[in-house]
C-alpha cells in the first residue's frame, strides 16, 4: 500500500504548486487539510500493516541525547544557534510573517499539519523499506532523502538553473538544492534510527525558527547555504559516532570502515567549505601573487585574502588591490590618497619592490579591497596546475 501514500504524497505536491492559487482559503485552510490527509492515511495503512513507524530506537543505547527525538532537538538547536551567531556577526532582518494572534494561530496550523504530513509519510517509507533490509540502509535512505527533498523545493526554484546565468545557477545549486539534500539527509536517518517523531524534533526546530522568529539572519546567501549544509552535516557525523560502537558490538562491523564513510564526510564538508571560500562567498577572496612587484612583503605564491571595504576606511601603508585600465588585477601598497571636490577618493599605490609609484591614481570605483592576512607559498599549487594545463592545451610548434 506504500504506492498509495507515495501517489497523494505527488498529488499534494502537484496541486499545492501547479493548481491552488496561494490565496487564505488554499494556504491556511486546503493545503493543511491535504497534510492531515496525508498523516492520516499513512497512519491507518502502516497500522493495518503492523509497522511502527511513530517513536521507536533502532539502537538500543543511546549516547547521542536521552533518544532520538531528543538529539533532533539538540542538531535541530544547534543549527538555530549557528545561523543566530551569523546574524549577530552579520546582520538580521525582520521576519516575512506577521505575528498577530490570528496568523500566528493560523501558520502553527499551517507548520504542524506540513511537519506532520512530510514526517510520517517519510518514516513510514523508511520503515517499510528497510524492514527486512537492516544491514543495507544506504539505498533507500539516498532514495527517501532526494523525494522529500524535491518535495520541499517550489518548480519556481528550478528556473534559476540556467547554465546561461552561472551566478543564478551557483545560487539554485549552493543556496536551495544542496542545503534541501543536507537537511532532509539527515531527517531521513533520524527517521530511519527513530521514528516520525525523531525527524520532527529536527525538522520542527528549523521550522519553529523560521516561521515564528521575529527577526532571521540576513547575511549573503552563500553564509546562509553554508550554514545550511555543514550543521548536518557535523549532526550526521555526530550520530555515526554516537551509535557507531554498538553497531560494532551488534553486528561485528569493523571499526576502520565505519570510519572511513566518515573520512568521505569530512572531505565533503571540507570541498564545500573550499568552494565558498575560493569564489570570496566567506567575506574574503583569495588572490594568488604571479609577481614580485611586492618583494618582500608578498612573494610569488602567497595566497592573499581580501576583504572588501569602504574605501574611506582605506589609510596610506595598507595594500590594496585594484583593477588597472587593461582590467589587469594588481596588488599594490597605498603610499597617498586624496578626495577631490565632489568627495571621491583616489589612491597612490606603488609596489614595494618598485622604484617610482604607478603612474596612474586608482580611483574608488576600481578598488576591489584591502589585503588583511597571507598565507606563504600555498598558491604555488594552483599556479603550478595552470602551468600543466596551458603546457598541454598549447598549440604544437
Amino acid at each position: 500500500m506504500w504506492y498509495i501514500i507515495l501517489g497523494l504524497l505527488g498529488l499534494i505536491y502537484l496541486t499545492i504548486n501547479y493548481i491552488l492559487s496561494g490565496g487564505m482559503i488554499e494556504s491556511y485552510v486546503i493545503r493543511p487539510a491535504l497534510w492531515i490527509i496525508l498523516a492520516v492515511l499513512t497512519f491507518i495503512i502502516a497500522k493495518n500493516e503492523g509497522i511502527n513507524f511513530i517513536k521507536f530506537k533502532r539502537i538500543r543505547r543511546w549516547t547521542f541525547g536521552k533518544s532520538p527525538i531528543h538529539a533532533g532537538l539538540l542538531l535541530g538547536g544547534f543549527q538555530v544557534a549557528l545561523l543566530i551567531i551569523i546574524g549577530i556577526f552579520f546582520t538580521f532582518g525582520k521576519s516575512p510573517y506577521s505575528f498577530t494572534t490570528i496568523t500566528i494561530i493560523t501558520n502553527l496550523l499551517f507548520v504542524s499539519s506540513f511537519l506532520v504530513g512530510t514526517e510520517f509519510s517519510r518514516a513510514y517509507f523508511i520503515k517499510k523499506a528497510t524492514k527486512n533490509q537492516r544491514k543495507y540502509p544506504t539505498l533507500p535512505i539516498i532514495i527517501i532523502t532526494i523525494i522529500y527533498m524535491i518535495i520541499l523545493i517550489a518548480p519556481s526554484k528550478f528556473s534559476n538553473f540556467d547554465l546561461n546565468n552561472p551566478v543564478k545557477t551557483l545560487e539554485f545549486l549552493g543556496g536551495t538544492l544542496i542545503v534541501a539534500l543536507a537537511v532532509n539527509l539527515l531527517a531521513t536517518y533520524l527517521s530511519y534510527l527513530g521514528g516520525a517523531t525523531a525527524s520532527m524534533s529536527y525538522m520542527g526546530v528549523l521550522l519553529a525558527f523560521e516561521w515564528f522568529s521575529p527577526i532571521l539572519p540576513n547575511p549573503n546567501w552563500t553564509i546562509l547555504a553554508l550554514i545550511g549544509t555543514i550543521a548536518p552535516a557535523i549532526g550526521f557525523i555526530a550520530l555515526q559516532d554516537s551509535i557507531e560502537p554498538f553497531l560494532e558490538k551488534r553486528k561485528g562491523f569493523k571499526h576502520k570502515k565505519q570510519k572511513a564513510g566518515h573520512g568521505w564526510t569530512l572531505v565533503a564538508v571540507f570541498t564545500v567549505i573550499l568552494v565558498f571560500f575560493s569564489y570570496g562567498y566567506l567575506g574574503v577572496e583569495p588572490t594568488v601573487i604571479y609577481s614580485g612587484s611586492m618583494n618582500p612583503a608578498l612573494d610569488v605564491g602567497d595566497i592573499v585574502l581580501i576583504d572588501e571595504v569602504e574605501v574611506s576606511s582605506i589609510e596610506v601603508g595598507d595594500i590594496i588591490q585594484y583593477i588597472s585600465e587593461d582590467n589587469v588585477f594588481i596588488l599594490h601598497r597605498v603610499v597617498e590618497k586624496y578626495q577631490d571636490e565632489k568627495g571621491q577618493w583616489f589612491f597612490i599605490t606603488k609596489g614595494d619592490a618598485n622604484e617610482k609609484s604607478d603612474i596612474d591614481p586608482v580611483i574608488q570605483q576600481n578598488v576591489k579591497g584591502k589585503a588583511v592576512f597571507t598565507i606563504p607559498e600555498l598558491g604555488w599549487v594552483q599556479i603550478y596546475v595552470k602551468e600543466f594545463f596551458r603546457s598541454i592545451t598549447a598549440p604544437l610548434g
